[in-house]
């Protein structure tokens, strides 16, 4: 429900007024990691508005936010304290590259970016100010009631999402405070509750879920949200014990690996009542695993996009219908149209629209024509995907009408992976798509016909140079042409099949030996076949082939560190796919 007189107007009025209610109680915690308390978030917040405005930060400036899941807290604080100065915050973490991170600032031009020094490294050059964020928040924690910035109108522009489109430039979902505040549920009286609620999440910095999850503790009392640094099964499983998580948010891919690894068995799960798959469609035999791991858990489907806001299905129960994602959500309504806009008959495919009624749009920052083609009359989303409706008002989605591949919640463009391979040299035509993944659901392939000779783990690392992981293709077809109708279109549903055939494959694997593995090899294997849930394979096989993906990376470079007590980041997984290549960076790196 929108606001109702009296109640807050804008979202820092909502962390004052928890600060009021119970400021000692914990609305945030990193596992293993910092906890932040209401009456802390609020000072802190306080005080890094106030060092904003000593830095010269106008109201209205876009601030960008560049932080990772281990300093979700002080994310929480550097995100409201950007609001309190009455200026725009535009979240962004590690998932965007360095060459994604300078279209982005280059298209919302901030004049600040608040970012820990470590990480400053990954951003381009700029005419814009990087500050750490203890400078703003140090020696600026004044006495209650010091002046703050002129604070927000409910018409202000709040916030700035990134999130891919078709075309693949990131486009900027731009959110006002009345936007936000649209869905805040009625008050609550600050009565606390028997229990408090726990909610544990891995949703990176600057997505629409992420976001949600952040104003949750704000939104309604004894809510507190639990952040993984970085995921992995063990952790998940270790943080669900120690902080008696009741609700869990998690993409798909994120059980699925929660389930293979067999974490569950091995940690006290008994504390959750209800699992939320979001970002990807879950698939009934993962739901059936989740039930029989789970069974005094509630499983829910949710579906949502960042251009929507508040408008959203969801399914409790969502084993008793494997395939559907459930009703609208209180006031959120959906439509299935044909291509003339019009209703389709129950059970019959289109593409499916969402609205919310009477809350303030979103839009796309600085692109009106991209605005108009998603935002049609009447406030209704067109949101690309196509599905039915049963007769029961229930929602199935069937397939993108979009080009897109969704792979672990994330949404790619096919076209904009195309645009960088086509820059090689060595490629002369090339065919990004969609194929399975046991994972993630889906996964990026290409079909390159070369003009000149060129590995595939040459392309790959071309890509990963210019565009995050989960774009880089980790299988690549080499063809003698692509498949093309009359009219000169790729036959997109005819390469699965070329990759079938192995055409062009086999250019990954490295040089077979017998040698017996040295001792870092033989753990670096061990770590390996823990992450993928499998064995018989050895030093040359390469990650990808043997079905790895972003999720398992994270798994063996957290565990390489904590082994050889070494700095290991994600990338070098990536970067090194074989055993042999990898264990030759942890000697290197220890001696």
């Amino acid at each position: 429900m929108p606001p109702v007189p009296g109640e807050p107007l804008v979202v820092p009025d909502l962390v004052r007024r928890r600060a009021n209610e119970d400021p000692d109680a914990t609305a945030l915690v990193v596992h293993g990691g910092k906890a932040l308390d209401y009456a802390g978030w609020d000072r802190r917040s306080d005080a890094l508005a106030r060092g904003l405005g000593d830095q010269g930060v106008a109201r209205g400036d876009r601030v960008a936010l560049l932080f990772d899941n281990a300093r979700w807290t002080d994310y929480a604080v550097a995100y409201l304290g950007v609001l309190k100065a009455g200026c725009v915050a535009v979240p962004l973490g590690p998932r965007f590259n360095p060459t994604e991170l300078a279209g982005i600032l280059a298209h919302c031009g901030p004049s600040t970016i608040v970012c820990p020094s470590d990480l400053a490294a990954a951003l381009p050059p700029g005419s814009w100010d990087v500050v750490p964020p203890a400078k703003l928040v140090d020696g600026y924690e004044g006495p209650p009631g010091e002046a703050l910035p002129a604070p927000p109108n409910p018409g202000d522009l709040a916030e700035i999402l990134y999130t891919s489109g078709t075309t693949g430039t990131p486009k900027g979902v731009a959110c006002s405070q009345e936007n936000l505040m649209f869905h805040e549920l009625p008050p609550d009286g600050g009565a606390a509750l028997a229990s408090r609620i726990s909610f544990l999440h891995a949703f990176p910095v600057g997505t629409n879920a992420g976001q949600e999850v952040l104003r949750l503790p704000l939104r309604r009392t004894g809510r507190v949200a639990v952040a993984l640094a970085v995921f992995d099964p063990e952790q998940l499983g270790a943080a669900v014990a120690e902080h008696r998580v009741t609700r869990l948010q998690v993409v798909p891919a994120m059980a699925q690996v929660m389930l293979d690894s067999g974490a569950h068995q091995r940690h006290d799960l008994s504390s959750i009542e209800r699992v939320t798959l979001s970002s990807a469609p879950a698939s009934p035999v993962l739901l059936s695993r989740l039930a029989e791991a789970l069974p005094g858990a509630t499983l829910c489907n949710a579906y949502a996009m960042t251009e929507s806001g508040t408008a959203r299905t969801l399914l409790i129960d969502a084993a008793s219908r494997p395939r559907s994602v459930g009703r609208p959500v209180g006031e959120s309504e959906v439509r299935v149209v044909d291509d003339e806009d019009c209703d389709v008959a129950v059970g019959d495919m289109g593409e499916i629209w969402l609205r919310r009624p009477g809350a303030p749009p979103r839009s796309y920052y600085l692109d009106p024509e991209a605005t108009a083609g998603a935002f049609a009359p009447g406030g209704w989303l067109r949101t690309g995907d196509l599905g039915h409706l049963d007769d029961e008002g229930f929602l199935y989605i069937d397939d993108r009408k979009k080009d897109l591949v969704i792979s672990g919640g994330t949404n790619i463009s096919p076209a904009e992976v195309e645009h960088v391979l086509s820059e090689h040299p060595a490629v002369a035509d090339v065919a990004v798509f969609a194929i399975p993944h046991p994972v993630l659901g889906q996964d990026v392939a290409a079909a390159v016909v070369l003009a000149s000779p060129a590995t595939t783990r040459q392309l790959q690392d071309f890509v990963r140079s210019r565009l995050s992981e989960p774009k880089t293709p980790h299988r690549v077809v080499v063809v003698d042409q692509l498949p093309r109708n009359a009219s000169g279109k790729v036959l997109k549903r005819e390469l699965p099949a070329l990759l079938d055939a192995g055409a062009g494959a086999g250019e990954l694997s490295g040089p077979v030996d017998d040698a017996p593995l040295t001792p870092v090899e033989t753990a670096v294997l061990g770590i390996w076949q823990e992450a993928l849930g499998r064995e018989g394979f050895g030093a040359h096989d390469d990650f990808f082939e043997l079905g790895g993906h972003s999720l398992a990376a994270a798994q063996i470079a957290a565990r390489l560190q904590a082994a050889f007590s070494s700095d290991l980041p994600l990338t070098v997984v990536f970067e090194h796919p074989t055993v042999a290549e990898l264990a030759d960076v942890v000697e290197a790196i220890r001696s």
